[in-house]
């Protein structure tokens, strides 16, 4: 006979955002919806499961009195695991079956020679996890910090790396009002606000005690605004510069091409304006920042395109650089649909035709219905055929 089904409570809890449950409700989501959906369904059950139970086998190999030592992991009983898959990830390593005693022959010894390797930069989910095990924050408010982190500039990156005006900004605070960037004052009021959320402490005392606190900030901090204007000011132009500056501009040699933002969207133009008007265009609803690299082919400055759910990808701003040209087989078709010799039918909408379109990437082949049908497609030579 089954348990009573109990569900399998953390370590934490948040009593101000509880957890999420399915409620039963058959729901009509799109793909990218129906995936969350279906993560909250599966941890709903496993957290009613079996405990999982693991096997960790740890061998000790004597070489010549150096101990080496190998350890596998397999999992014996999946119990919780076979309602979370395939969200469950849990590598399987299991070792040879040996006993206390036994002789390993030894083919190879490999001596690697290395230095203490630094801690590895934060990422978006690690930096989270990190202000968790600090108690700054909550569950409901962690991400948003870290995302304000990355639309005021203090911060950029996949692995995070801080600005010039990031690094600027704390040791500018740390020198005149310290008290704005403690951790300690930080933890301290998310402790009592859990103690109020218990009945341990009253509103009104930890709303006076704040209250105090900030008048004092404040007074400080004003006593002081000149002085760290001016610093930030700095700050704020150095790292504008930095994260707009992409390269040496090609026509006059003398300045450099920056990130600008105009009536119709993102462009780059020369800092040298109006003795320079180079301009180049840029592709909308994309977010572009420096590479840093500069085109092996023209000699022009290259730029990367983030979008989301797609990796990053690095272009040549020179729309008529001959890399973005087609060569071989590929060209001479390019070439045969520009010419009206070839033809493709749209595999969309079936009354247009496929035709050699050139954007700052490259060249492709869209639909001639466009914007109606917006089909595209990389150029290939099947399905191609001669009038």
């Amino acid at each position: 006979m089954k348990k009573p089904l109990v569900p399998n409570n953390g370590k934490k809890s948040d009593p101000a955002h509880p957890a999420i449950y399915p409620t039963g409700m058959q729901p009509e989501l799109d793909s990218r919806s129906g995936k969350i959906y279906d993560i909250i369904v599966k941890r709903f059950m496993a957290v009613f499961g079996e405990p999982a139970v693991r096997e960790t086998i740890t061998m000790s190999v004597d070489v010549r009195k150096e101990i080496f030592i190998a350890k596998g992991t397999r999992t014996v009983e999946r119990g919780w695991h076979r309602f979370y898959a395939p969200y469950v990830s849990l590598e399987e390593v299991e070792l040879p079956k040996v006993e206390k005693g036994n002789v390993v022959a030894i083919k190879k010894l490999n001596l690697l020679s290395k230095e203490t390797q630094p801690p590895k930069r934060f990422t978006p989910a690690s930096i989270i996890r990190e202000l968790e095990k600090r108690n700054l924050g909550t569950k409901a408010t962690r991400a948003s910090i870290v995302d304000t982190l990355f639309q005021r500039g203090y911060v950029h990156g996949q692995t995070i790396q801080a600005t010039e005006l990031g690094i600027r900004t704390i040791d500018t605070l740390s020198e005149y009002v310290p008290e704005i960037v403690d951790e300690q004052m930080t933890r301290h009021f998310e402790d009592e606000m859990d103690e109020i959320r218990e009945n341990k402490k009253s509103p009104d005392d930890v709303l006076e005690e704040v209250r105090g606190e900030i008048t004092k900030i404040s007074k400080n901090f004003k006593s002081k605004a000149k002085d760290i204007g001016k610093k930030l000011l700095s700050a704020q132009i150095e790292t504008r510069d930095a994260m707009t500056t992409l390269g040496p501009c090609p026509t006059c040699k003398e300045g450099n091409l920056q990130l600008r933002r105009g009536k119709f969207g993102a462009f780059a133009a020369c800092n040298k304006y109006p003795e320079c008007k180079t301009t180049f265009s840029l592709p909308a609803h994309t977010m572009i920042v420096p590479s840093g690299k500069i085109c092996e082919t023209c000699s022009h400055p290259m730029v990367k395109k983030i979008m989301k759910k797609k990796q990053p990808q690095d272009f040549c701003l020179n729309p008529e650089c001959k890399s973005k040209y087609l060569e071989g087989e590929a060209g001479k078709t390019a070439k045969a649909i520009a010419q009206g010799k070839v033809e493709k039918k749209c595999s969309k909408c079936d009354t247009g035709n496929m035709v050699l379109r050139k954007s700052i990437y490259g060249m492709f082949l869209g639909c001639s219905n466009y914007p109606k049908c917006k089909n595209i497609e990389k150029l290939e030579n099947n399905n191609l055929h001669s009038k």
